[in-house]
């Protein structure tokens, strides 16, 4: 048998990546090399289906993107009198809008956070707000770790199930040693926890107290009363085993059915919880989010002075459209490609702002004025790299959210799985079989359709090869790289667009 292919961990990608410096590349080739490793790695952590992976992956894969754009333009301008919201919309309207009066791009935001100064009115009430979630997600929180207590005492318990009711399928087993090994077992089970509670009275202390030294083993051979009589003991052994084996059987049927009861009840209840589980995991999540987007990321800029009321802010917004290979040339439209090419725009905002918070009956409102740094980047990437850069808003919100109410049950999975199977009824329709002569019609019908359409098969073919043009196959290889350069060429027009309008819609020199 082959050997099991290993699986990719994190720790090996970033040795590659560590090898791939030692190399002493130029840092373009370096990225380069780099971007197409992760590209590769990024598809195994997904046939893996190990979603931690491919998020760590997808962290290292945005950021060398990012440090290798087609193009850059770059715009800095203070906005005291204009807010930051105008200019965020603009642009996100601006790139969303078919043309003329936008660019016609898909546009996700994939990136935003926000930092404010201690001492700030903005700061109180944010971390105000996400106090009230904190508390309420904790309390959650605590529910789900008492169910999964639960869950892990219910298994433990059904595992005990299984173990004894083994012992009871082996019980109505057909081979017979394995009937008398079972029905050994259950003796002794018996003997030790049921028959023990009887004191003086039970087999065990009589056995090894009383002198009733055949009594132990002659309970374990017998299984009816014709065999206790049929023993070569006297006659007051034989009463306690009439009795004794009188017991024994009544606890051996109503033992297995109560068991199997409870065993069936257990599974219940154990579904029960898992249900509760995932439904307590949905109510937290949003408040997981939330609490985690109110949160502030620590940028460690100057900008940011405890004692001022300011605030530092950054968003992303990532815009694409796809190029086909019909899009570059007629001739490649019915070439199907591997991969699929986008030309992208990113556009990065970085705010520096005074909130001025304004009361009105919907409650406190801010408005944010201040420095405005824009930079605008073309992309060409294909699709697994766009699929990457659209997760980056996901990433850290699914890891913080995946840890709390993911990671506990992972261990148990399987024994939840085991538990919980359900087994699917498989109903066979009896199909009634066709008659030999039935059969030998149809295919005579089969047969003179075929001789009736033959003459003008031919006429078709001949036809065919008279008039077909003769076409050259086209390599996969020649189109995609011919769509990638399309992809290159409307990256750079459509970011020199966004940047040349923003300017030209907001009065600004251009050229």
């Amino acid at each position: 048998m082959a050997e099991k292919e290993k699986k990719l961990t994190f720790d090996d990608v970033k040795k590659k990546l560590e090898e791939i410096e030692k190399l002493k590349l130029s840092k373009k080739q370096e990225i380069k090399k780099k971007i197409s490793y992760l590209r590769e790695v990024f598809l195994q952590a997904k046939k893996q289906e190990d979603p931690r992976l491919e998020l760590e992956i997808g962290k290292e894969l945005i950021k060398l993107v990012k440090k290798n754009p087609i193009c850059t333009y770059h715009l800095v301008y203070d906005s005291v009198g204009e807010g930051v919201e105008p200019i965020y919309y603009w642009t996100l309207d601006y790139m969303r809008e078919e043309p003329p009066s936008g660019m016609g791009l898909e546009v996700t935001k994939v990136e935003e956070g926000f930092e404010a100064s201690a001492t700030s009115g903005f700061f109180g009430e944010m971390g105000a707000r996400a106090g009230v979630l904190q508390d309420r997600a904790m309390k959650i929180l605590e529910t789900i770790n008492a169910v999964i207590k639960s869950v892990i005492n219910i298994i433990y318990d059904l595992k005990d199930f299984e173990i004894r009711l083994q012992t009871y399928d082996e019980l109505h087993s057909k081979d017979p040693e394995k009937r008398k090994a079972a029905r050994l077992a259950l003796k002794g089970i018996w003997m030790d926890m049921v028959d023990i509670k009887r004191g003086r009275a039970s087999i065990n202390v009589l056995a090894q107290q009383l002198d009733f030294i055949t009594l132990r083993d002659a309970f374990m051979m017998v299984n009816s009363e014709k065999e206790i009589e049929a023993l070569d003991v006297n006659k007051r052994v034989k009463n306690i085993l009439h009795r004794k084996l009188n017991e024994y059987l009544k606890w051996e049927k109503l033992s297995e059915d109560e068991l199997r009861k409870r065993f069936n009840i257990e599974k219940s209840y154990l579904s029960t919880q898992i249900d509760s589980l995932k439904l307590y995991a949905k109510w937290i999540k949003p408040y997981l989010k939330a609490a985690q987007k109110l949160g502030m990321k620590e940028f460690n800029v100057p900008d940011i002075v405890t004692g001022f009321s300011g605030m530092v802010m950054e968003l992303s917004l990532f815009g694409k459209r796809e190029i086909k290979p019909e899009d570059v040339h007629t001739k490649f439209a019915k070439v199907k490609l591997d991969r699929k090419y986008y030309a992208c725009v990113g556009v990065d905002f970085k705010f520096r702002t005074l909130p001025q918070a304004m009361r009105t009956e919907r409650g406190t409102q801010y408005i944010n004025t201040g420095r405005t740094e824009i930079l605008f980047n073309g992309y060409a990437l294909d699709d697994i790299e766009v699929e990457a850069m659209e997760k980056q808003e996901l990433y850290e919100d699914m890891e913080l959210v995946e840890n709390l109410t993911g990671v506990s049950l992972k261990e148990l999975q399987k024994d939840i799985e085991h538990f919980l199977k359900k087994e699917e009824e498989k109903e066979e329709k009896e199909k009634k079989p066709i008659s030999k002569e039935v059969e030998e019609q149809i295919k005579s019908i089969g047969k003179g359709f075929k001789e009736a359409l033959s003459p003008l098969t031919e006429v078709g073919k001949t036809f065919k090869s008279i008039f077909k043009p003769v076409r050259l196959p086209l390599k996969t290889s020649f189109v995609a790289s011919e769509v990638e350069k399309a992809a290159k060429e409307q990256a750079k027009d459509l970011t020199y667009q966004l940047y040349d309008v923003y300017k030209k819609a907001h009065g600004m020199i251009t050229w």
